[in-house]
């Protein structure tokens, strides 16, 4: 296969023609024009960059491309003169840049989107550790596709592949879930370390609780929560935490909201929360101002058209 390099790829195509293609399709577009991957990357890179800065000098256009997304290169270029930096000196100013959102992500997050990666971590979205940074997955069942969908339209701005039907067997049934993938970021690897022990496993800890807010909490409800209609009360399904971790949110619902919840037990294995009706009455006002129309039911509402 005939390599082609970056500049003839500037000189036959124009940059601008490669600004939209997505990672996944990067080997594709390489096999299909003759180059490697590497290069058809360095083109998406280039093009993002000089979309953003029209008049910079190519050379700076590799440093700037570790910005991953646009409100960093908008805050970025705001706080440094990244036309009369030499290149040396953006990439040291991009690797400090990084380091920064990695320890404290709401640099770039709006509130929203913080209170959003809390609650839906620790309901149903995972957190993956690919390489160095991680990436973020949100999945839902297809009821719940405009939930989706709100999640996505908040994350927007991170790069990822959009939201896709998938489908699976377990236990001898077809199970159909919408999804999305956020490709791999540093902002991730803060929440990361916050949630996840040494051994991949989802933890609750003192620190965790405390990020928690009537948003974030919302959230959490809408993934993991269900609303008895006989009985009127509420049940957190956190079958995946241990019984200590158990003891420890239902101190942090007493101490932070005054709710008393009752840890559950079923099939022998799984613990859970179960808010009794008066305290339903009031996680339920907590939580409300905060719940989308859509998903209304799990506070034993009906859903708003």
């Amino acid at each position: 296969m005939t390599n082609i390099t970056l500049e003839q790829i500037r000189e036959n195509y124009g940059i601008f023609e490669f600004k939209n293609i997505e990672r996944g399709q990067h080997k594709i577009v390489g096999n299909q024009i003759g180059t490697k991957r590497e290069t058809i990357s360095k083109a998406v890179d280039e093009a993002k960059i000089l979309s953003f800065f029209p008049k910079l000098e190519k050379s700076k256009a590799v440093p700037l491309a570790r910005l991953r997304t646009n409100k960093e290169l908008k805050l970025f270029s705001e706080k440094y003169a990244v036309y009369s930096l030499e290149v040396r000196s953006l990439y040291k100013l991009v690797k400090e840049w990084r380091k920064s959102v990695e320890e404290n992500p709401r640099i770039i997050l709006t509130e929203l989107q913080h209170d959003l990666i809390i609650g839906s971590t620790f309901g149903d979205a995972n957190i993956r550790q690919r390489n160095k940074n991680c990436m973020f997955r949100v999945g839902h069942s297809p009821k719940q596709k405009e939930y989706v969908e709100w999640k996505f339209e908040i994350l927007k701005m991170f790069p990822g592949n959009g939201i896709k039907l998938w489908q699976r067997i377990v236990n001898g049934r077809l199970v159909n879930t919408y999804n999305f993938d956020i490709n791999t970021h540093y902002a991730f690897n803060f929440y990361r370390k916050l949630f996840y022990n040494n051994n991949g496993d989802k933890i609750i800890t003192k620190e965790v609780l405390e990020q928690l807010n009537p948003r974030s909490l919302a959230i959490w409800l809408c993934d993991d929560g269900s609303y008895c209609r006989k009985l009127k009360y509420i049940i957190l399904s956190t079958n995946s935490f241990s019984l200590n971790e158990h003891k420890l949110m239902k101190s942090f619902f007493k101490k932070k909201w005054n709710l008393n919840p009752t840890i559950g037990f079923r099939d022998n294995k799984y613990y859970y929360l179960r808010f009794k009706v008066e305290d339903t009455k009031k996680l339920i006002e907590i939580v409300r101002p905060h719940i989308l129309n859509c998903m209304k039911y799990k506070i034993g509402e009906e859903n708003e058209q």
